[in-house]
């Protein structure tokens, strides 16, 4: 066995791809994940509002049942959600911001 296994990081592929860590939000709150998310289900119709690398915000208005993948480490929401995390902590992963993407 080797003794020096990789640390879970934002390219260690496998840590996204396994990832499946149950994490159910009942607050209505500006969530400050501790892993990088890889997807979150709205238990409930509501608004989810997500963060860039910035603090700029886009807010998307959801459906129960709802389920948006992606990747990202802060979020409001208004209604109940369950978020999907990898092991990649947070601090590894350096967000983008929105207007770079578009």
């Amino acid at each position: 066995m080797s003794q020096s296994w990789p640390r879970p990081g934002v390219n260690h592929v496998g840590e996204y791809q396994v990832s499946g860590h149950v994490l159910p939000i009942t607050s209505t709150a500006t969530h400050n994940l501790k892993y990088v998310a890889s997807s979150i289900t709205a238990v409930a119709a509501g608004d989810i509002t997500f963060f860039d690398g910035g603090g700029t915000s886009r807010t998307v208005t959801v459906t129960a049942g709802t389920r948006i993948v992606g990747k990202f480490v802060k979020f409001t929401n208004t209604a109940n959600v369950v978020v999907e995390l990898t092991n990649i902590p947070a601090g590894d992963y350096l967000a983008p911001n929105f207007s770079d993407l578009a």
